[in-house]
């Protein structure tokens, strides 16, 4: 005589299951890599600026020390994000998937929020916090400027936390690479609004210098 065993009763309560959460230790060592990243760049001493040119102070910092602020600032950041975009190309037309490609890619959306988060941290204490209160703003193009610059810190970081899965741990991975690439996609956007917004003059979108007192204030917070 031999055991059977009963078939298996399928679920037909039409609930859905749970979706998958990161772990409490996934969550906390990024949270604590991301705080000391943030400590760091309060830390961080003042960088020294450059001649005032009179334009945006988006590209017042770029145009200072150079090449430095144009590395530290624009280089890698925007390396960083089109080596993602490139990979994930290559990684959506050709499978299988060459490992050194999803290597480049998985690398790349690691580093690229934690690095843009201490630039984030750092212009927000040294160059948005003393402008506004100094109110010296230059007009629209120079908040536009800004703005976006550091608005991109919301799909550079998506990028991290999807890789690091404390985004999106329970999605398969078809849907993680769609949304890797839209962040991609919105990076590439509001970059380009501020490099546009960054080079235009600021007095061509209405500011008069000569009604707003400039108390010598860059985008890096330095004084000249």
């Amino acid at each position: 005589m031999t055991a059977t065993t009963a078939p298996a009763v399928p679920d037909l309560s039409g609930e859905v299951p749970a979706p998958a959460r990161p772990g409490p230790a996934r969550v906390g060592a990024v949270a604590a890599v991301s705080l000391g990243i943030a400590v760091v760049a309060l830390l961080l001493p003042v960088w020294p600026a450059g001649e005032d040119m009179g334009s945006t102070h988006y590209m017042g910092l770029l145009a200072a020390n150079q090449p430095w602020n144009l590395l530290l600032f624009m280089a890698i950041p925007v390396i960083l994000a089109e080596t993602i975009a490139v990979s994930e190309l290559a990684i959506l037309f050709k499978r299988p998937v060459s490992p050194v490609v999803a290597r480049l890619n998985r690398y790349a959306g690691l580093a690229v929020g934690f690095y843009f988060l201490g630039v984030f941290v750092y212009l927000t204490k040294n160059a948005v916090v003393p402008l506004t209160e100094a109110m010296a703003w230059r007009g629209v193009a120079d908040v536009v400027a800004v703005g976006f610059y550091l608005l991109g810190i919301v799909p550079l970081l998506g990028m991290t936390l999807l890789e690091t899965r404390v985004l999106g741990a329970g999605w398969d991975d078809e849907r993680r690479l769609k949304v890797h690439a839209t962040m991609v996609g919105l990076f590439l956007v509001v970059a380009h609004i501020a490099m546009i917004a960054g080079m235009l003059d600021p007095a061509v979108a209405g500011w008069d210098p000569n009604h707003l007192m400039d108390d010598g204030s860059s985008m890096d917070g330095a004084t000249h």
